[in-house]
C-alpha cells in the first residue's frame, strides 16, 4: 500500500472482524477503499461439505468451530471498532493448534466456504 498497489487483496480465513483491522486501518491511512467478499458457493457454512471438499487437513472440528464463530454483516467501522477478545493470553490460538498466531497461518476450511476476502482498492480521486 505504501507503494500505492492496486488492487490489495487479502485473502485469509477472518473469521473475525478484528483479525481484518490492521488491513483495514493500513487501508485507511493510504486513502484506499475497502470491500468485503464472501464466498459465494451455496455451502459455504456447511460443515460437512467444508471437511469433504478441505485441501488443508483441517479437521471437522475446527471447521465447525470456524462456522460457530464467524462474524456476519462485518462493515469497514465495525472492523475498525473491533477489538481482539482479551479472554485468552496472546498466543493461546498458536498454543490450541500449535501454529503461529498470525491470521496468516491460521487454517482455511476450504477456498470457498468459511473465508472472507478483504479487499483495498487505490482512491485516486481523493487527493
Amino acid at each position: 500500500m505504501k507503494n500505492g498497489k492496486s488492487p490489495v487483496i487479502i485473502d485469509n480465513t477472518n473469521i473475525h472482524a478484528w483479525e481484518m483491522k490492521p488491513y483495514v486501518m493500513m487501508a485507511r491511512e493510504h486513502n484506499y477503499e475497502v470491500t468485503f467478499r464472501e464466498p459465494d458457493t451455496p455451502w459455504k457454512f456447511n460443515v460437512p461439505e467444508l471437511t469433504r471438499r478441505n485441501s488443508h487437513g483441517v479437521p471437522r472440528h475446527t471447521i465447525q468451530r470456524m462456522k460457530d464463530e464467524y462474524e456476519h454483516g462485518v462493515t469497514f467501522h465495525s472492523v475498525l471498532r473491533a477489538a481482539e477478545p482479551s479472554a485468552a493470553p496472546r498466543g493461546a490460538w498458536r498454543l490450541r493448534h500449535g501454529a503461529p498466531a498470525a491470521p496468516a497461518a491460521r487454517p482455511r476450511a476450504h477456498e470457498h466456504g468459511l473465508q472472507r476476502t478483504c479487499s483495498a482498492h487505490r482512491n485516486y480521486n481523493s487527493h
